[in-house]
């Protein structure tokens, strides 16, 4: 009997050491040390002006009033965590740039625009430097989800910059909606200078990033034409969960051309859901700057277990209208 009990309390010990295990395991922590250098910007992209630009426009002491101000009304914050918000307020920025209209998707990184604007002098100074007028916050009160727009914001954020765990936190599901079906069949009708004018700003810091869009735009729409000569249902290699994941946008602009509107049917056996609450049972170095084996590593440090498999629905719950400038 003796030697029963001390089998039994031995195992519940046991199995007490492997659950707080793995609650720390699961255990996130923010860390501002690895956010990705350069806006987690894609090699390739020729941002280097807008990025330089915006660093100009952004002098530390006006970024540190913000932060002293944002930490001390939200004490529930870490400095860390307000490193990331900003980090990513810093690429809407960029988008907003080149976009002629850029709803606000994240609650979390709007809370930080609303805070710089509370400093009225230096957030006027800041638009004037980086856009050369001043940039607008105006709420968005539709009620609805915008799935176009969110699409579009979809597709440019992801021929731009690295997608980071955080990123997934921050702006919730990507890829979810399809694009504008009409949009994407007019462009081969339309000239480059018509294209540009009727979906992007266009100035002469952001020519070679608005060039460069334009093109990639165009050249994916002639692969999904190529694909579906070959393929009439599409063949897709499912991307890593973290870091350079424009692949998705091929897989997303042929199914909103193709299947418009049966996207999430074929979409979801390639797109990640759901990464915004948490079920992507990664490692406990939160929002590192994943490597392209991320879903399918399992050696430690950045890399993701093989629990970094999708797990899809058929509803997206942050995907709403929020804030548009």
């Amino acid at each position: 009997m003796g030697i029963f009990l001390t089998i039994v309390v031995g195992a519940g010990i046991l199995m007490a050491i492997a659950f707080f295990s793995t609650d720390k395991r699961k255990k996130k922590t923010l860390l501002k040390e690895n956010i990705p250098e350069d806006f987690g910007l894609l090699e390739g992209v020729p941002a280097e002006k807008l990025l330089r630009k915006m660093e100009a426009a952004l002098p530390y002491e006006y970024v540190n009033q913000v932060k002293i101000r944002y930490l001390s009304d939200h004490p529930e914050i870490t400095e860390d965590e307000f490193e990331w918000r900003l980090f990513e307020l810093k690429r809407y920025f960029i988008l907003n740039s080149v976009m002629h209209n850029t709803p606000m998707f994240s609650s979390k990184v709007d809370e930080i625009w609303h805070e710089m604007l509370m400093f009225t002098k230096q957030y006027e100074s800041f638009s004037e430097k980086y856009l050369g007028k001043m940039l607008h916050h105006t709420p968005n009160l539709e009620p609805e989800p915008a799935p176009q727009q969110r699409a579009f914001f979809d597709w440019v954020f992801s021929q731009l910059f690295e997608i980071t765990e955080y990123t997934w936190q921050a702006w919730g599901d990507f890829f979810h909606y399809p694009l504008d079906a009409e949009m994407l069949k007019t462009i081969n009708s339309l000239s480059d200078e018509q294209l540009k004018q009727r979906y992007f700003k266009v100035n002469p810091e952001n020519q070679e990033l608005v060039d460069y869009l334009v093109s990639q735009l165009r050249t994916q729409i002639e692969e999904v034409h190529k694909i579906f000569t070959s393929d009439k249902k599409g063949n897709f290699e499912k991307p890593a969960l973290y870091g350079d994941m424009s692949g998705l946008s091929l897989m997303m602009v042929f199914y909103s051309y193709f299947y418009f509107e049966e996207y999430w049917d074929h979409a979801e056996e390639y797109a990640y859901m759901n990464q915004s609450h948490g079920t992507s049972g990664c490692s406990a170095v939160f929002c590192g700057s994943g490597g392209v084996h991320d879903s399918h590593d399992n050696g430690g440090g950045n890399n993701c277990s093989s629990s970094c498999s999708s797990s899809c629905s058929s509803s997206c719950s942050s995907c709403g209208g929020g804030c548009s400038s």
